[in-house]
């Protein structure tokens, strides 16, 4: 074959594997794998633009002190141990209200235990001596000025035992008998003895219960709101009123309302009302410190 046809199947020959390895390249660049296994570099994929990243957030505005959470409202309905009637009314509210129950009362055992499978709290209502003793009276069992400190301890062991299921103690009248530390003292080294608490009625405004327990390490809380039905129903509407303000300004709020048909009616309507302002019913307890 002569030279000049072989220089030109070279030619040829040379061009299509010049040709082909550039093919290669090409590929290789756009992320495709080798032909002929070489490493080829690939070129770098063009850049993407850096995303935006998002305005830092103002920091939210710290809550006001004390306040965590919904507001809560505790309610304790006292008196109770002597009529069906107004614990029925109280149990068809379906909340976890608080019932305070006299001891000694045909129906205190009963409407402790009631209570209890019905999801309520259970306090004893202690009946103590008030001032005008005996033209006020507390009823039957009441702790009295003139007791012992053992006769005060064993009746509270008493009443204790026919609340069963009380997680603790307010008192019922007494405005005399809590304005005195040494008598309270012995009250609430029983209290104290049986892991209870001590909710302070405030039947006076010189009570020393409160303190008294704080000071002996018991857990403690005192009412905020008392609706005694002294002015009927228009003098109660005023004090359920309070309590949405009472809430809304501290965070929280214990009210005592007397056992009375009125009670269980209201509280059906303002129950409601308080839960749409985004306030909830708790167990007293949980203001109890």
């Amino acid at each position: 074959m002569p030279a000049r046809v072989w220089t030109a199947l070279a030619g040829i020959i040379a061009a299509l594997l010049i040709a082909v390895v550039g093919l290669d390249q090409w590929q290789s660049r756009r992320g495709e794998a080798s032909l002929f296994g070489l490493p080829w570099r690939a070129s770098p994929p063009p850049a993407a633009s850096a995303p935006a990243l998002p305005k830092p957030r103002e920091p939210a505005p710290a809550p006001p002190a004390g306040a965590v959470g919904a507001p809560r409202i505790a309610v304790v309905v006292d008196d109770l141990g002597a009529r069906r009637d107004v614990f029925d009314g109280l149990r068809e509210i379906h909340r976890p209200l608080t019932v305070a129950v006299l001891p000694g009362l045909p129906l205190s055992e009963w409407t402790a235990r009631e209570a209890m499978q019905s999801g309520m709290e259970v306090l004893l209502d202690l009946p103590m001596e008030p001032y005008r003793f005996p033209e006020v009276d507390p009823g039957p069992g009441a702790l009295l000025m003139a007791m012992s400190a053992q006769e005060l301890q064993t009746q509270i062991g008493a009443h204790l035992a026919s609340v069963p299921g009380a997680v603790g103690v307010t008192n019922h009248m007494g405005s005399r008998m809590t304005e005195d530390r040494t008598r309270m003292r012995t009250v609430l080294e029983v209290i104290g003895g049986r892991r209870l608490f001590l909710l302070d009625g405030l039947t006076s405004n010189l009570s020393v219960a409160y303190d008294e327990a704080k000071a002996q390490g018991l857990r403690a809380g005192r009412r905020q709101v008392i609706v005694d039905h002294a002015a009927g129903e228009s003098g109660d509407r005023v004090r359920w009123d309070e309590v949405a303000w009472w809430a809304e300004s501290r965070g929280e709020v214990i009210v005592i309302a007397h056992g009375h048909p009125l009670t269980a009616r209201l509280l059906r309507e303002y129950v409601p009302r308080w839960e749409a302002k985004g306030m909830r019913l708790v167990p007293v307890s949980q203001l109890a410190r």
